[in-house]
């Protein structure tokens, strides 16, 4: 049976402005029936004492960390951004150990002025080579998703894939159900070709809006057109136990833990929990 997580990187406006703390979330999503959370490591660049906080937070509640959001830019056009973000890489390295947590989701991908998509993958593929001993001494699986502000780079299945398999066996896979609409795919229809490198899932739904840039925005779990059920019916066929982890987006009025207590019920009903 899978573990359920929440994310927790779009709530940032309630502890930034002092109207949740940090605690009081982890706390509350414990209580609303959450066993991990996915922070950003930025969170902690920004706040060196916030690490020291989740610690006790994760020791008080027994939460565990799931995965960490590592966000950086492997993509490069010249030396200095190839280090600059080599370094955030192996610094969001050292959070993930700090945290104990198995993934470290490798976010943030983009194209550089100059940098065709096909010579941005391989510079991917390049920085994560890089990095892939330190990884593994620290026991962390080094991982990407479907990144939809990247549609043309590192959103499409297959662009993905290939970006895996350029790693060997150093790259697994973040399933986020709804980013493949922005390189115009369906979540079900590439499961199985990715499959078998998937190590941990994002849940989230988008409904159409004329009004968006791309046509469609965020929306309550299971009120979109993502086929959420249908990926969480093809995990369960597979045996799947690893973390999935709900990304809420849809009632910005709500609190963390009320959005949370919210949206999770109907993610655990499409596993059967």
């Amino acid at each position: 049976m899978p573990r359920f997580a929440a994310m927790t990187f779009m709530f940032r406006p309630w502890w930034a402005d002092g109207r949740m703390t940090h605690e009081d979330m982890l706390a509350g999503f414990a209580d609303a029936g959450v066993e991990g959370i996915e922070p950003f490591h930025r969170d902690f660049v920004q706040d060196p004492k916030l690490l020291e906080r989740y610690q006790k937070c994760l020791a008080d509640t027994g939460l565990k960390v799931a995965a960490v959001d590592v966000m950086c830019n492997l993509v490069y056009a010249n030396e200095q951004q190839k280090q600059q973000d080599r370094d955030a890489l192996r610094l969001g390295l050292d959070i993930c150990k700090e945290l104990g947590t198995g993934i470290a989701h490798v976010a943030g991908h983009k194209l550089r002025d100059g940098v065709t998509p096909e010579d941005g993958r391989k510079k991917i593929v390049e920085g994560f080579l890089a990095v892939a001993d330190e990884a593994r001494d620290y026991g962390l699986t080094l991982a990407i998703e479907d990144f939809n502000p990247s549609p043309e780079l590192i959103c499409s299945a297959r662009d993905c894939l290939e970006i895996m398999q350029g790693t060997g066996d150093v790259l697994q896979f973040v399933f986020d159900t709804g980013n493949f609409a922005a390189a115009g795919e369906r979540a079900d229809e590439n499961f199985d070709l990715l499959a078998d490198r998937i190590c941990h899932c994002h849940f989230k739904d988008f409904a159409e809006d004329p009004d968006a840039e791309r046509g469609y925005g965020p929306c309550d779990l299971g009120e979109g057109m993502i086929p959420n059920a249908a990926v969480a019916e093809r995990l369960m066929e597979r045996g799947y136990d690893g973390w999935v982890a709900l990304e809420t987006r849809g009632r910005n009025e709500l609190d963390p833990v009320s959005a949370v207590r919210k949206e999770l019920p109907v993610l655990k009903s499409w596993f059967g929990s």
